[in-house]
């Protein structure tokens, strides 16, 4: 398929972009960020209407190839048959002990590849400013455009190189909310232990979204941040 030719080109060098060898003191630097930003910025909420419909476009595209299968852990769901309805297509929905499908990025990629389905956790799909919908539709994205097509691992490097592969596939006005839903909240969960408790409609400033591991008042020296 033609998108395919187009997402494997972005692939190829990835990680020779990764700016630092070791990505704790930068973690850190977003996790303060994440913390000191407003709960709902009304201003920046662009980025993410701009986030969302570069998901709905790349979700067109993978659905072509993709078998979509979404669980939950929800007890409701235990015993009745039901489904999800998005962008106008119905898709099964299914109960799975714990709601997790796969407990590592490998064992996904795994999966999917020996009999075509990816399954979808439903499960803390809550977000202050887009639906359940609109979440779960980013989730299939990045689960499958970038952890498996792109070959990274759940943790924080694997996230960070995952944002990195992201960000070359969004418009660059969607860049400041990719930056806070994937590397904001992975580098908090990484340095506290826990993801945050609540989600943020906000930009993170100081950091460039292009670059990842370049921070504004620092200079990276041998793969390491310095402040200056």
């Amino acid at each position: 398929m033609k998108y395919v030719k187009t997402f494997e080109s972005f692939i190829y060098g990835i990680n020779e972009k990764i700016a630092l060898s070791d990505y704790t003191e930068y973690a850190r630097l977003v996790t303060q960020a994440y913390d000191e930003a407003p709960l709902f910025d009304q201003s920046v909420t662009k980025h993410w209407d701009e986030l969302r419909k570069s998901n709905y476009t790349w979700w067109q595209r993978l659905i072509s190839e993709v078998e979509v299968i979404f669980v939950s852990g929800e007890s409701i769901y235990k015993n009745i048959e039901s489904t999800m309805n998005i962008a106008g297509k119905t898709y099964s929905l299914e109960y799975l002990q714990g709601g997790q499908p796969y407990s590592t990025a490998a064992e996904m990629a795994k999966s999917y590849k020996t009999d075509g389905r990816l399954y979808i956790s439903i499960d803390y799909s809550d977000h202050p400013l887009w639906s359940v919908e609109d979440n779960i539709v980013f989730r299939t994205v990045h689960d499958y455009i970038v952890h498996i097509r792109g070959g990274f691992e759940f943790g924080l490097k694997g996230e960070l190189g995952s944002y990195n592969l992201h960000s070359k596939l969004a418009p660059k006005n969607a860049l400041p909310a990719l930056f806070t839903e994937i590397a904001g909240q992975a580098c908090y969960a990484v340095t506290t232990g826990d993801f945050p408790k609540e989600q943020k409609i906000a930009i993170l400033p100081g950091f460039d979204y292009v670059e990842v591991g370049a921070v504004e008042g620092y200079e990276i020296v041998n793969k390491k941040l310095v402040k200056k």
